[in-house]
């Protein structure tokens, strides 16, 4: 018999964290790992998406339900979809499935429990998002939970069973040192970014109340926000127009909005300083060692996702100084005075930023390599 594909569901409607985290691990498999897993990308909505794929990955264009609007609704079409799921495997004679996001969780685990698909089921949580009633029904059903890291750990233990906790196995986000720029650390402040979708729970609405409180202490600091809004969902299309019109209003012309671009390392390259300001807690906190791998400074709030990566950076940075730090890169959250604050004493001793950038790509490099991430995530698929 033919040896049987793997299928990897991901709607692909963004460039988010978990979808560059797929990318990156389909587009470093070697020739081997390819004969092994014989990857088949199921879904992959987004143009842009699917060009970050290597050639000889497979594409299966799949449709996967939003859960928004009439609910009833919603749950037929999401019945019909996993239904669709289970035929799929059959015909492409699928060995095992593996889930990025929690709508192809949601169809998995229907396609499993309701239409009895019988190839083993691996699903990767990347965030909180998923209810506690319905993440515990998966577990019971999946065949590994695969976690990014100790906190989305946490959360997820404290959701599911105590008798599906045995199914869980770490994944970290790592990164590709090779195919990253060279590092060009910061050795002054001034030009600022933050990065990522226009999204209330991505914070830029600090930043630019940040820079309104330093407009005229430090003039010279520039902020360039990155990203776009999501038009599948009317609440980022909103902040997003509350965004241009807060700097309108306060006349910021430290600010610029530039959208969403494809290569992030290209803008990281650019900048000095680079922020991370979730208003809600993050499994991981991916532009934070992307941030660190650019040797650029970061400033986060201290929340969940950012704040354990920076929490060990800078334990690395005190073992290798044996001095004390001139200040925390973490922030309280959700305080526009206290990063503005942070920036502007960091702008005004350009000495303190060399404390920490020399040592930020040497801490992403032994911490999260994507060759470390590849092995476990290419086991754990085998073993399923």
């Amino acid at each position: 018999m033919t040896k049987g594909v793997t299928f990897f569901l991901d709607q692909g409607e963004t460039l988010g964290g978990a979808e560059r985290f797929l990318v990156d691990f389909l587009d470093h498999l070697s020739a081997t790992e390819l004969r092994q897993l014989r990857p088949v990308l199921v879904g992959g909505k987004l143009k842009s998406y699917r060009e970050k794929l290597p050639e000889q990955i497979e594409v299966q264009r799949f449709d996967y339900p939003s859960v928004r609007g009439n609910k009833i609704i919603a749950i037929f079409k999401l019945l019909f979809a996993a239904w669709k799921l289970k035929k799929l495997t059959q015909e492409k004679n699928a060995w095992r499935v593996f889930s990025n996001t929690p709508r192809t969780h949601f169809v998995a685990y229907l396609a499993k429990k309701f239409w009895r698909m019988k190839q083993p089921w691996v699903m990767m949580m990347h965030d909180f998002t998923t209810p506690q009633f319905l993440l515990k029904k998966m577990a019971r059903v999946s065949t590994v939970i695969v976690v990014n890291g100790i906190p989305s750990r946490e959360d997820t233990r404290a959701k599911i069973s105590s008798r599906d906790h045995k199914k869980m196995k770490i994944v970290e986000n790592g990164l590709d040192f090779e195919a990253l720029p060279e590092a060009q650390p910061a050795k002054q402040l001034q030009k600022i970014l933050i990065l990522g979708r226009l999204d209330p729970r991505k914070g830029q609405i600090f930043a630019l109340e940040a820079m309104d409180l330093l407009a005229e202490r430090n003039p010279d600091l520039m902020l360039e926000v990155i990203g776009s809004s999501f038009p599948g969902d009317p609440r980022t299309v909103e902040y997003e127009a509350q965004l241009h019109a807060f700097a309108k209003q306060r006349a910021l012309s430290n600010v610029k909005f530039i959208a969403e671009v494809d290569n992030p390392f290209d803008a990281m390259a650019k900048a000095d300083l680079i922020l991370v300001l979730p208003t809600e807690p993050e499994t991981f906190g991916r532009v934070t060692t992307e941030a660190l791998s650019m040797g650029k400074l970061v400033l986060a709030f201290d929340r969940t996702g950012p704040r354990e990566i920076l929490q060990q950076f800078e334990r690395f940075v005190v073992n290798k100084t044996q001095e004390t730090l001139p200040c925390s890169l973490r922030i309280p959250c959700d305080n526009a005075m206290s990063l503005a604050e942070t920036i502007g004493y960091l702008a005004d001793h350009s000495e303190e930023i060399q404390v920490f950038t020399p040592y930020a790509r040497p801490f992403v490099q032994k911490a999260y390599p994507l060759s470390e991430t590849k092995k476990r995530l290419v086991n754990i698929l085998l073993d399923a």
